[in-house]
C-alpha cells in the first residue's frame, strides 16, 4: 500500500526506491556476508540506491545474448567491461553512491543464459572503513528522452575496467537476479494501480464539481444552473469502472505479495512450493494485467475530464 502511494504520488520518484528495494533483496539472498555488510546498511537507509544492468544494445530481453564481460582479479575482484541500456537510476545526483548490479560473462562462461553471472559494482568504491573512496571506472553514457517518467534518469552504463564483485556463484546470475525480479514485476503491477488511483481521485474530485447540463432522471441541485457531471450515468459508468479495477488490482496485487512472502518465509514445505509456483504464474500476470488495467483507468480518467484532459495543467497528462 505504502508503493502505490509513492507511485500515485510521483512514478519517476518511485522508481528509486524501488531498484534499491529489489537489489537490497537479491544482496541479502545470495552475496557473502562480507558484501552484505559493507553495501545493505547504506541501501536500506536509503543513503544509497540501486540500479539493475540487464539490457544490452544487441540482446534486448535475451539475456543469454550478453557481451559483458568480468575478468578475474588476483584479490578475488572482477573488471567489468561492457555496456548496458535502458538502466532505471543508473546516474544521478540523489545519493552519494549507486550499487549496481551487473549481468556479465566469466571468461571461461558456457555460452546463452547458463553462462551469466551477477556483479556488484559501485559507482564510487567503499573503503574498508566504510567511507567512500575513488569513483569507479563507469560512466553514464547518454540519458533517454521518454514519452513519460520524466523525472526518472534512464541511462546508457558505460563499464570500462570497473571493479565489481561476484554476487552468488559463477554463472548463476540469472537465479540471483530473478530473486529481485518477481517483487520487480509486482512492483511495476503496482505502479499501474498507483497512476490508475491518481487518476480516479482527481477525476471523482472533477465530476463532483463540474457543473453541465441537468440528470436524466430531472434536477438534482434546483439552486444551480446544472448538476455536478457525476450525476450522468456515462461519467458514472466510468468512475465505477475505475473504482472496481484499482480496488480489484490492489487485492490482487495483495495476493500475489502474500504469496511471495509465503515461499520465502514458510517453514512447511508443500506450503512453500504452492506459494512458489504460484509466484512463478502471477508474478509476470501481475505486472501485465494491473499496467494494462492502469492504462484503462487512466484513460478513463481523462474522459471525465472531457476537453480538459488534453490540457497539461489539469493532470491528467
Amino acid at each position: 500500500q505504502v508503493e502505490e502511494m509513492v507511485n500515485s504520488a510521483s512514478l519517476s520518484f518511485g522508481l528509486y526506491p524501488m531498484l534499491t528495494a529489489g537489489a537490497c533483496l537479491s544482496i541479502n539472498a545470495h552475496a557473502s556476508e562480507e558484501l552484505k555488510a559493507r553495501y545493505l546498511p547504506n541501501l536500506y537507509a536509503g543513503t544509497w540506491t540501486g540500479s539493475m544492468c540487464l539490457t544490452e544494445a544487441h540482446a534486448g530481453t535475451d539475456l543469454g545474448l550478453i557481451r559483458t564481460r568480468a575478468e578475474p582479479q588476483a584479490d578475488g575482484s572482477f573488471k567489468i567491461s561492457g555496456s548496458k541500456i535502458f538502466i532505471t537510476g543508473g546516474e544521478h545526483d540523489l545519493t552519494d553512491n549507486i550499487i549496481h548490479l551487473v549481468l556479465a560473462r566469466l571468461p571461461d562462461a558456457p555460452a546463452g543464459p547458463k553462462g551469466i553471472s551477477l556483479f556488484l559494482v559501485p559507482k564510487v568504491l567503499v573503503n574498508d572503513d566504510g567511507s567512500l573512496g575513488e569513483r569507479n571506472a563507469l560512466s553514464c553514457g547518454s540519458i533517454e528522452h521518454k514519452m513519460g517518467i520524466k523525472a526518472s534518469a534512464t541511462c546508457v552504463m558505460n563499464f570500462d575496467g570497473a571493479t565489481g564483485w561476484i554476487i552468488d556463484a559463477p554463472n548463476k546470475g540469472l537465479a540471483a537476479m530473478f530473486t529481485m525480479m518477481n517483487y520487480e514485476r509486482l512492483s511495476i503491477g503496482i505502479q499501474g494501480i498507483g497512476c490508475a488511483e491518481a487518476s480516479y481521485q482527481n477525476a471523482v474530485e472533477y465530476a463532483r464539481d463540474r457543473l453541465q447540463s441537468r440528470a436524466p432522471t430531472g434536477a438534482q441541485h434546483q439552486d444551480k444552473a446544472a448538476d455536478p457531471i457525476i450525476v450522468h450515468p456515462d461519467v458514472r459508468r466510468m468512475l465505477l469502472t475505475m473504482k472496481a479495477l484499482n480496488e480489484g488490482g490492489r487485492a490482487f496485487s495483495s495476493y500475489v505479495a502474500l504469496q511471495l512472502d509465503t515461499a520465502k518465509y514458510s517453514d512447511d514445505a508443500a506450503t512453500c512450493s504452492r506459494a512458489q509456483q504460484l509466484v512463478s504464474l502471477l508474478t509476470p500476470v501481475a505486472k501485465a494485467f494491473l499496467t494494462d488495467m492502469g492504462l484503462e483507468t487512466t484513460v478513463h480518467g481523462q474522459q471525465i475530464f472531457g476537453g480538459h484532459g488534453y490540457i497539461r495543467e489539469w493532470g491528467q497528462e
